[in-house]
């Protein structure tokens, strides 16, 4: 009795080959997906992270002029300090064979082999071999590899001044703790202090000083404070202070990111288990009623519930063991091979190399449990029916309705075929509500991962608004608008130019004890070149004096201010009260927080009317070829006349790091809500065989009176496509609050804001095709096996 009972759990298991894989592979994409965000995250955070600490990273970047090893030295006996390292920074751009106009940005280390912050490694660590680096060599960081760049190779840098520098490139290495060439399209070059005074850099001065604290490096605030105490001496010792950079303190650059996107993917992950139990579901009933017969012999010689449970459980887990045996090892490969495209994306070195036993666990838990827990209600209910109920089943046909002639004669307008579809799709509802259900959340995400997609591309948009210019041009310290206006307008292709002012200052609380960093950008008040996204209140006019804007950075630390409070702001060692008149909403991780006022009041209050920080300048070609040209004569000539430049980034420079980096996120999204729509597609697929073999004997009736071919696979793959049809409408709806949903999260998540929500076309029209496409595939092998079935063979089906 044992061995029978055991070779007919493998007669069901293996008999019915496209049950078993449905089965498999439904399990399989659930336990996949779980699999693969989770081995995904855990080599993600740890190799990143691991790469990116092993390098002595520098919590906050602070550009300043003129310093040297002297306050190097002088600034290590600061509060809180751990380390510091002074570099030379300096920008140019190397003109490629091609015609390509790269900008390169130059930092002055004191040797190849050893630095005390942001230290650089091997490019192959397993080599563990560093390049050379002498006098008028370069070294790139190892994401500028794609532009093909071989040791011993001499490219030719031109200068802001226009002065060209011939240097020999020497090879790569690998610096965890910048942006790579791919995001920021910049490349990162080091160079030793001798070659820097020979591009130009005056002998022992830093403009660069690189912080690492002692303690709480990943404590935004503390590492706020410690910058603070430094730059407070900057203001005594008459120390110029152009700008902070602290971009996720104690973390990989990109870490924040990661972890909303790896969020987002495990909500997704999880998800395709619920609708993969949904479709199990529908399997185990459809194999409960095929059986009923079967069980029904069993009980009728000797066996009861107690023996025959045993059974259909074995054969239920051996489904969710196989899917597991497949799935463990594959999202681990899949993972892996993720992480090393985001491995070359993002600049990190790999370790993981191994099996997480806390994934593979989970794994083997949501592959057993996941279709136990589906098939528990309906293999209760088809082990209860009586022998005498169970030996009069007919099987998956016995619950086959009759067609309604009196609906039929009203719809006598539309083709037979089609009416036989319409009645068949809804025939079994609770069969086909399920596979609907799959459907139509797999359609809204996919639909809502596309609408993020188009909020992505409107927060490009919004964040432009601050950054009009066709050329943004940085200086070293405040000069002349009217000096370095007369200069620009006299470059060919510049139509226009705006002065602005930017000022650090420091905004205190309504007791006066603490003070948190803030950063004025002052543009004129009737400038054409912002476009703000305002959340409430209303933007800086003409003749404004002590107003400023705030933004949602600001907000973040100071929750209690809001539109109409007055405010103290230290400017040096000033007080300074000013109304907040407006707030607005900036995407992205700012710092300091920026607060928007008018240059002529702040100008005045700093004792710099006239004079400004930043030069934006328009274009008469807005292409970025031309936008290249004229940034590059624009340094030249400015380095002519003494006038210092720190940075300068043109419009297609900024738009193409930005979009890199939102891109990405989307693909990774995508990636999952395909493997959902894989879910709704093996529903289906699945939802048609079984309507298949359930109307075997209808299927012989018709084909006994004449039905072709061609007529019984045209119902079938009808019947597939209202199906799909009816799911994608309702998709559509349900995509609604799931778009409001993920772009909110995500926009927490990533931007530090909530994004606009954007609903577009692109989203419902792709998965419109999806669907048909996929119910076409779904309907198209059950209905090739319909049209095969003879009528001898249905009309003896059970």
């Amino acid at each position: 009795m044992m061995y029978t009972r055991w070779r007919k759990v493998w007669e069901d298991f293996w008999g019915n080959k496209t049950r078993t894989f449905l089965m498999v592979l439904t399990i399989l994409v659930g336990v996949f997906s779980v699999g693969l965000v989770n081995n995904m995250a855990i080599m993600m955070n740890h190799d990143m992270d691991a790469d990116f600490l092993s390098a002595n990273p520098s919590e906050a970047k602070i550009y300043a002029y003129p310093l040297n090893q002297a306050w190097v030295r002088s600034l290590r006996d600061v509060e809180g300090v751990g380390d510091l390292e002074g570099r030379y920074a300096l920008n140019g751009t190397w003109n490629t064979a091609e015609g390509q106009a790269i900008t390169v940005q130059f930092s002055s280390i004191k040797s190849i082999f050893e630095q005390d912050v942001d230290v650089l490694k091997p490019a192959d660590p397993e080599a563990g071999l560093y390049p050379e680096l002498g006098l008028h060599d370069v070294v790139f960081d190892r994401s500028a590899a794609t532009l093909g760049l071989e040791p011993g190779d001499v490219i030719e840098i031109e200068l802001p001044g226009g002065e060209k520098r011939q240097m020999r490139f020497t090879g790569y290495v690998h610096d965890a703790t910048t942006f790579p060439y791919a995001m920021g399209m910049t490349v990162s070059a080091y160079i030793t202090p001798e070659t820097a005074e020979w591009m130009g850099a005056e002998p022992g001065v830093y403009n660069q000083l690189l912080v690492s604290v002692a303690e709480n490096p990943t404590d935004r605030n503390h590492v706020s404070q410690v910058v603070t105490r430094i730059t407070d001496r900057f203001e005594k010792d008459n120390v110029s202070l152009n700008g902070i950079f602290m971009y996720n303190p104690g973390h990989h650059f990109a870490w924040e990111i990661t972890q909303g996107v790896v969020f987002i993917m495990s909500l997704f992950g999880w998800m395709s288990v619920v609708l993969s139990g949904f479709l199990i579901v529908n399997t185990i009933v459809a194999l409960m009623s095929q059986h009923t017969r079967q069980i029904g012999i069993l009980k009728a010689i000797g066996a009861d519930e107690g023996q025959i449970f045993p059974m259909y459980l074995a054969l239920i887990l051996s489904f969710g063991v196989m899917a597991f045996v497949i799935s463990a090892p594959l999202s681990f490969w899949a993972a892996r091979q993720f992480l090393v495209f985001m491995a070359v994306f993002l600049n990190f070195d790999l370790t993981s190399t191994s099996l997480y036993p806390g994934v593979v666990w989970m794994q083997a838990g949501v592959a057993l449990l996941t279709p136990l827990v589906a098939a528990i209600v309906p293999l209760f209910n088809g082990l209860r029916v009586s022998v005498r109920e169970a030996l009069g089943s007919y099987g998956l046909g016995g619950g086959s309705q009759s067609p309604s002639k009196t609906t039929e004669s009203r719809l006598g307008f539309i083709p037979r075929q089609v009416l036989v579809s319409l009645r068949n799709a809804f025939r079994r509802k609770a069969r086909v509500s399920l596979t609907i259900f799959t459907l139509v959340l797999a359609g809204a995400i996919f639909i809502a991962v596309f609408n993020l997609w188009a909020s992505f591309d409107r927060v490009m948009v919004e964040i432009q608004g601050y950054f009009l210019a066709d050329i943004n041009v940085s200086f070293t310290g405040n000069y002349p608008f009217s000096s370095v206006n007369k200069i620009a307008s006299a470059v060919p292709g510049v139509e226009s130019t705006e002065g602005w002012l930017v000022y650090n200052g420091k905004i205190l609380s309504t007791d006066g004890e603490q003070e948190d960093g803030i950063a004025f950008v002052a543009p004129p008040s009737d400038s054409t070149l912002i476009q703000p996204s305002l959340v409430e209140g209303r933007w800086i006019m003409p003749g404004d004096k002590n107003v400023i804007v705030i933004g949602n950075h600001l907000l973040a630390i100071r929750p209690d201010l809001k539109v109409g409070d007055w405010v103290t702001i230290k400017i040096d060692d000033k007080k300074v009260r000013w109304q907040i008149i407006g707030v607005y909403r900036m995407p992205g991780n700012v710092v300091p927080p920026l607060v928007y006022t008018s240059y002529e009041y702040l100008s005045y209050q700093v004792g710099m009317t006239g004079q400004i920080f930043e030069l934006r300048v328009i274009t008469y070609d807005k292409d970025s070829w031309s936008q290249d040209q004229v940034s590059t004569e624009l340094q030249k000539q400015f380095k002519q006349r003494g006038i210092g430049i720190s940075y300068v980034q043109t419009a297609g420079q900024w738009y193409q790091s930005q979009k890199s980096q939102t891109d990405v996120l989307v693909y990774n999204m995508l990636v999952m809500a395909i493997l959902i729509a894989v879910v709704g597609g093996l529903g289906l697929t699945s939802t048609m065989s079984l309507n298949v073999m359930e109307r075997t004997r209808e299927i012989g009736v018709m084909r006994a009176i004449g039905a072709a071919d061609g007529d019984i696979q045209r119902i079938v793959v009808t019947e597939g496509l209202v199906i799909g049809f009816v799911s994608w409408a309702f998709g559509v709806i349900l995509s609604l609050p799931i778009t409001y949903v993920l772009i909110y999260g995500v926009g927490m998540a990533v931007f530090k804001a909530p994004l606009t929500v954007v609903f577009g076309w692109a989203g419902t029209f792709a998965w419109l095709a999806c669907m048909l496409a996929i119910a076409a595939i779904a309907s198209a092998v059950p209905a090739w096996r319909a049209s095969r079935l003879t009528v001898r063979d249905t009309l003896v089906y059970e």
